[in-house]
């Protein structure tokens, strides 16, 4: 006797007097399994699963014996029922080979489907221009600068805390020893408690940097090399993703194999405002930059594209503040300091000497 107390909705779908049951084919199957069921009631269950995957499988159709008694009628003669029911029946066993086969992928890819770790990404991002807040589940308060995206895996905050961001934001993170909050960019990895710090890293700009204003945090380049970094408030870490030597400050040996890093302070103006984090007040903090240095700056705020005609335009060095001047407004206050033109073809911007 076959012992089914561990069967699966599989094993009762390849059972050919299981499938007869379902079809309504065989009155002696149909008896047998409707004793067995109230035989088993804890089987209850896995058995109601077979029945639903046969009927999804085979189409929800009418059990297969009605079929052929209704095409027998409808579409042959009394005297030639003889001559073709053996071919009925090998089209019959045909298509329960296939449904069978059919039974075997589905449960097969269910089971697989169960399985594989269900995960589901929530994305907020923001277009040139724009910046955006975001309150997250754990209560951490994340500013999104423009043209910038942050994602969180569903199931944040439950057993780990991790987002990944691509471009620049400002994190006020909630404290929680039991779960550390991890932000995961193209070129770092950033592990904290409860702190507040920015960490701009655009795919497009040479350099990648965390500023920490509050707290404690630890970052690891994501090639591994470097080892570990851990800042204290007030220190910036930048990540110089090619070899060129810094203009400034030199703290690690150019190398080919990976980033050069340099550690310094963020940098705080007259007004105790500290430059790395004025935008998140709806400010542009430009202080003694090269023109080159913040055109990525003024394109991502203003929502244009700046090209230079003259090298020698690109070292121009400014010290400003804008907030809610225009594009025009914002380059005719830096005409003011160094001599040059611009041009403004919809959203481009061209400026030469």
């Amino acid at each position: 006797m076959v012992d089914r107390s561990k069967f699966n909705a599989e094993d009762f779908l390849v059972d050919s007097t299981f499938q007869q049951y379902c079809a309504g084919t065989d009155k002696l199957c149909i008896g047998y399994w409707e004793k067995y069921i109230n035989a088993h009631p804890e089987q209850a269950e896995v058995i109601a699963e077979a029945k639903k995957l046969y009927t999804i499988l085979s189409g929800n159709k009418r059990s297969l014996n009605a079929q052929v008694e209704n095409l027998k009628e409808s579409m042959f003669p009394e005297e030639k029922i003889v001559k073709i029911s053996r071919f009925l029946w090998l089209k019959i066993a045909a298509a329960i080979v296939v449904l069978l086969g059919s039974v075997l992928v589905f449960v097969k890819y269910a089971n697989f489907k169960k399985n594989e770790p269900y995960q589901e990404v929530f994305t907020w991002a923001t277009k040139s221009g724009e910046r955006k807040r975001v309150r997250l589940s754990d209560g951490t308060l994340v500013i999104l600068n423009a043209k910038s995206s942050l994602s969180v895996i569903k199931g944040f905050n439950k057993k780990t805390r991790e987002v990944n961001l691509i471009g620049e934001a400002f994190f006020d993170v909630v404290h929680c020893k039991e779960k550390p909050f991890q932000v995961h960019t193209p070129d770092f990895n950033i592990n904290v408690l409860g702190t507040s710090f920015n960490v701009k890293a655009y795919p497009d700009e040479a350099t990648s940097e965390a500023t920490l204003i509050r707290g404690l945090i630890t970052m690891e380049a994501v090639n591994g090399n470097g080892g570990i970094i851990t800042l204290k408030p007030s220190q910036k870490v930048t990540f110089y993703k090619n070899t060129i030597e810094p203009q400034k400050t030199k703290l690690v040996k150019p190398s080919l194999s990976r980033p050069e890093i340099a550690i310094n302070h963020y940098t705080l103006i007259k007004d105790s405002t500290i430059v790395e984090t004025a935008w998140t007040k709806n400010r542009i903090e430009i202080y003694d930059q090269d023109f080159d240095e913040i055109k990525g700056v003024l394109e991502k705020w203003y929502n244009v594209e700046i090209k230079f005609t003259n090298s020698e335009v690109e070292k121009y060095r400014f010290t400003a503040t804008f907030s809610n001047e225009t594009i025009e407004q914002a380059l005719s206050a830096l005409q003011k300091v160094e001599n040059f033109n611009y041009e403004i073809k919809g959203n481009q911007v061209i400026i030469s000497k």
